[in-house]
Parts: C-alpha cells; structure tokens; sequence
C-alpha cells in the first residue's frame, strides 16, 4: 500500500522533519514544501494498521507537527 502523508509543522522545523523522515524504512521519499502543508512523504507499507501505526510514531518522535493529512493511493 502506498500513501502520502502531508505534514504542517511550526516553522523552522520543516527541514529537520523531513531529514528525519527519510530515516525511516517506509518513508520512501520526503521533501520539504510550499503552500498549505510543509513536508509530504511518500510511505509504502504492508495494510493499513502499518500506516497507522507508523503514523502514529512519526507524531511521536517529531516534536513540531501540529496536522497530518494521510492520502491512500488506490490502485
């Protein structure tokens, strides 16, 4: 399953979040953005109970983000 996840974080961290992402093994693609969100990650994960887990864990170990919208690919 592959998902975008769209991230408005206080500002000056949006470089930090993204860098962090890009540690992690699902988040295959993060870069930082313009307009009404600030970071977007690409994430490929198993089922949907991995995505909102992994959801979950981006929220917790990035101090800094105050909305996610989650977009699930349907292919």
């Amino acid at each position: 399953m592959i998902a975008f996840i769209l991230i408005t974080i206080q500002n000056g961290r949006e470089n930090e979040i993204a860098e962090n992402l890009k540690k992690i093994p699902e988040v295959k693609e993060a870069y930082t953005l313009y307009g009404d969100y600030d970071v977007i990650a690409k994430v490929e994960v198993e089922n949907l109970q991995r995505l909102n887990e992994l959801r979950n864990e981006i929220l917790k170990e990035n101090k800094g983000i105050l909305y996610t919208e989650t977009l699930i690919c349907a292919r």
